[in-house]
């Protein structure tokens, strides 16, 4: 069994739009739960903030559901739990309206949560988790890191501090190929050991530090939210690269995974 940790960035989304429709998310959350449905060697936890409101409670339940150790999960009295509120185009494209960072906007991850992801076999985190200062100390404890930069690699500011330290990076680059190419072999120059740049309908690429690999999407009959694609491909890489599988089959294995999430309503598929 793998120790696998959503550290980090977690929220609700909610579309006005759609009064009945949200959902639990956050990048980590979304990997692990796509990964859960696909694998059976996966011990979850999530290192995260949130409030004692009806939207917090909701969460715990989702991660109990599921499994998942919440001894980090940090339930805070009072205030309110992160909401995304979000618009859906009708091509299926999700676009952020605006936001209530709630109790996560000012919160301070404690020494015990670090220890905790320190003892972890894997763990996912991205831009908005808080925990980019610790990384070094994290990765050298021997966990590896997955890191999602989603589309600001090129512009985030902590985009160099991150590299050395992670075992795998994602971004996506829409129709920038040379940016994707380019940032793809300057992260495992600098330290990471694997890196993936996503294109949309134009499919992906990996570089390992020897040569790239590249992959095509797989076809959705329809594309209900474009919302989860990008996490669903992340896990659906992640699974092939826990089972040592070639990357440009892991490439494969991520763009079959978002092309069956892309086609529901939630980044991953009901349980």
């Amino acid at each position: 069994m793998k120790r696998f940790a959503a550290a980090g960035f977690m929220c609700i989304d909610h579309y006005p739009q759609f009064p009945d429709r949200s959902y639990v998310t956050g990048n980590g959350v979304d990997v692990l739960f796509n990964l859960l449905d696909m694998r059976d060697d996966i011990e979850p936890s999530v290192v995260a903030a949130l409030s004692d409101d009806s939207l917090g409670r909701w969460a715990v339940s989702e991660f109990q559901k599921r499994g998942f150790d919440m001894s980090r999960l940090d339930v805070i009295p009072g205030g309110a739990t992160t909401v995304y509120e979000l618009l859906l185009t009708e091509e299926g494209d999700r676009v952020h309206n605006r936001v209530e960072p709630g109790v996560f906007k000012d919160y301070v991850f404690p020494e015990s949560s670090i220890e905790f992801l320190k003892g972890c076999d894997l763990m996912h985190t991205d831009l908005t988790g808080k925990l980019i200062d610790r990384l070094p100390e994290i990765a050298a404890a021997g966990t590896k890191i997955f890191f999602d930069f989603s589309v600001r690699a090129l512009t985030s500011p902590f985009t160099e501090r991150v590299l050395p330290y992670i075992e795998c990076g994602l971004a996506s680059f829409e129709n920038d190929f040379e940016g994707g190419r380019w940032f793809a072999r300057h992260g495992v120059e600098v330290g990471a050991k694997l890196m993936i740049a996503t294109f949309g309908e134009k499919g992906s690429l990996a570089y390992d530090g020897e040569r790239f690999f590249d992959a095509g999407i797989c076809p959705a009959e329809s594309v209900v939210n474009t919302v989860g694609a990008g996490d669903s491909f992340f896990s659906g890489f992640i699974s092939g690269y826990l089972d040592g599988a070639p990357t440009g089959e892991c490439l494969k294995r991520g763009a079959a995974r978002a092309s069956k999430v892309i086609q529901t309503w939630k980044p991953y598929l009901e349980r």
